[in-house]
């Protein structure tokens, strides 16, 4: 173990001789001091988290190197079309917030467009994602083996969402939670009145961007730290609040202005009608109220209440049988060892794959159910704290840091229709802060074992349902890790670790319009995969037009161009499934803008006066199907 922590130990101290500009440690005192801490992190009951924080890092690193499917080149092409000054809402009327754009393409003008140069963001969003989980779990009281597991289970519960990943916009925001936990849990203990405002003005700076990045989950942390800091601030609490909200609107206004729109722009396109893209503000904001009845109606289904049966009873088993047989290693007690084994070993032929499979889609949900109790427990203990105070189980002030993992449940289901499912992020943060901040202390050995049994088997599922699955959205999904991948020198964007089959479905497309006018033209929907593979910008600024992103004016328009004066090319990705999928969730099952889009496209090639030239079925999965048509508009 000691060989395998030195390197990374090497490594940080590397970090802090960049950060701090001192190479030579031993001469500063203030330095010396890090050096024994970094030592310390490696060292006796640190040792178990510190490794597991290094296991997380690598297996990021394998995910970002993995993750390249038929969606891609979206944020590509906003920071492109950024940097020959274009605007992103009064030009492009992009539906989401720009931070995530503006990080891009500043990345592209220091390393360039190479596909390697775009993998840089991502990695440091892996190591600061990791280092933040770190930091929390090292705030708890519990013993460097529980930490490991609680910080190895926060990290793949987090990230076996199947569209998760650490190059996309999502994981910013969730970097900007962790840290704010960090920042409320010095402020509490902050001595200094200057030093509790500055800790609010970087709260403030924090909610800000996470603004800038998911609109619902940074009003969720805005409104999770403003009562946090009611809370915690050890004294003028006003003042530290307003200091708070302050920095986080000038942040919004500072980050808006670095786009060149303005406010009413940004507004316009990225709340107004992207809530219209979801259903309308009232169906968003219903999602909330109804996610604990979708997850109990989800967990009420029979395969799910035998998973999860089987699931508990073999961690109970494990905790009350045969661990003990094996920690006090006496004489074997052959009754309870054939009933042990009979349990867990005779159900897995047929639950097995399923328990790979499912339960960790399942626990989610189950989570998500228990959570919404935890939030009545929580604002139980506190008006009993103000009415009727109970001395042997006081109001710790901590548990309003509960509030906020609890407001990122709410917002992201605004963005799941009211599911329970993909709600991983908030379920993880929740469980790094219960050893904190947990109004509930499990006091019995053979609880804690239980439930660290219990941790320990989630993250191993997660684990390996992520490194079979490591990216799927809707239609596009990958193989398993290093699977069916090869090295593709490509001729604009350097080496890249693409799938074979992506290669053989993207390649005759970019030939075919290369060698026949690529000047013309080419536009891809509704994302622009081709546009980026090809190396051909997508026509007329249009990055994307996907389902719950575009609305009915973008439609509108794009059909009123087409009819006049299309471009040459045109790949049109039909996925009738996925759009009806969209109108279910999203506009209470009427059509959608789309599908005046599809009628138009395939009344065109009906007709003759455009001719499909290549189709493929790339992607398609049941019941995802897809046919991807590349179109000649004109000879």
């Amino acid at each position: 173990m000691q060989l395998i922590a030195h390197p990374f130990q090497e490594l940080l101290e590397r970090i802090e001789i960049i950060v701090t500009g001192k190479p030579n440690l031993q001469s500063d005192a203030m330095s010396a001091g890090w050096r024994l801490r970094l030592r310390a992190a490696f060292a006796g009951q640190s040792r178990p988290q510190s490794l597991v924080l290094l296991l997380c890092l690598l297996f990021g690193l394998a995910l970002i190197l993995n993750t390249e499917t038929a969606n891609e080149g979206v944020w590509f092409w906003y920071a492109v079309f950024l940097r020959q000054g274009q605007h992103l809402y009064s030009g492009m009327h992009l539906a989401l917030q720009p931070l995530f754009a503006l990080e891009t393409e500043y990345f592209q003008a220091l390393l360039g467009t190479t596909w390697l140069a775009s993998r840089v963001p991502a990695v440091l969003h892996l190591f600061a994602y990791c280092t933040g989980l770190w930091l929390v779990v090292r705030a708890s009281r519990l013993t460097g083996g529980q930490k490991a597991i609680v910080l190895a289970c926060a990290f793949f519960v987090s990230i076996d969402f199947v569209g998760n990943r650490f190059d996309d916009y999502h994981v910013l925001a969730d970097c900007f939670e962790i840290y704010s936990f960090l920042l409320l849990l010095a402020l509490q203990r902050a001595s200094l009145p200057w030093r509790a405002e500055s800790l609010a003005a970087a709260l403030g700076l924090l909610s800000g961007l996470a603004l800038m990045t998911r609109p619902n989950d940074g009003a969720a942390l805005f409104v999770g730290v403003a009562i946090c800091i009611l809370f915690l601030a050890p004294a003028r609490r006003l003042l530290a609040l307003a200091l708070f909200a302050l920095t986080a609107a000038l942040t919004v206004v500072a980050v808006v202005r670095l786009t060149g729109d303005s406010l009413h722009d940004w507004a316009a396109n990225s709340l107004f009608k992207a809530a219209a893209s979801k259903g309308g503000a009232g169906h968003v904001l219903a999602a909330p109220i109804q996610l604990p009845l979708n997850a109990i109606l989800y967990l009420g289904h029979l395969a799910v209440i035998v998973l999860v049966a089987y699931v508990l009873g073999a961690v109970f088993v494990w905790t009350a049988v045969l661990r003990p047989l094996w920690r006090d290693r006496k004489s074997v007690d052959a009754l309870k060892l054939t009933t042990a084994a009979a349990f867990l070993l005779l159900p897995f032929p047929y639950l097995g794959r399923h328990v790979l499979d499912s339960v960790p889609i399942i626990f989610p949900a189950l989570g998500a159910f228990l959570a919404c109790l935890l939030a009545c427990v929580v604002v139980f203990r506190f008006l009993r704290s103000r009415f009727a105070p109970n001395p042997s189980a006081p109001w710790d002030p901590r548990e309003a840091l509960l509030l906020i993992p609890l407001g990122q449940l709410a917002s992201g289901s605004m963005s799941t229709g009211g599911s329970p499912l993909g709600l991983n992020t908030a379920l993880a943060t929740l469980l790094l802060l219960l050893p904190i901040a947990g109004p509930i202390r499990l006091k019995r050995e053979s609880t804690r074992a239980f439930a660290f049994a219990l941790l320990t088997f989630i993250a191993i599922t997660c684990a390996a349902h992520k490194y079979r699955y490591p990216y799927q959205w809707h239609s596009y999904t990958s193989h398993p890790l290093f699977v069916d991948r090869q090295w593709y020198h490509h001729p604009e964007y350097g080496p890249i670790l693409i799938e074979r089959d992506n290669l053989a479905f993207i390649q005759p497309i970019c030939n075919a319009v290369q060698s026949d006018g690529a000047q013309q033209g080419l536009l891809s929907l509704p994302f622009p995969y081709p546009n980026y593979f090809c190396a051909i910008p997508p026509w007329h600024g249009y990055v994307q037009t996907f389902f719950d992103l575009a609305g009915e004016g973008t439609i509108q328009s794009l059909i009123a161009q087409l009819q006049t004066a299309p471009p040459k090319w045109i790949v049109y990705q039909r996925q009738l499934y996925n759009m009806g999928l969209h109108e279910q969730i999203f506009n209470h099952g009427r059509p959608l803008p789309h599908r005046a889009l599809d009628r138009f496209i395939e009344d065109k090639i009906a007709t003759g006066a455009w001719q499909p030239v290549y189709t493929s079925t790339y992607g398609s999965y049941t019941p995802f199907t897809n046919q991807w048509i590349l179109i000649r508009t004109r000879p």
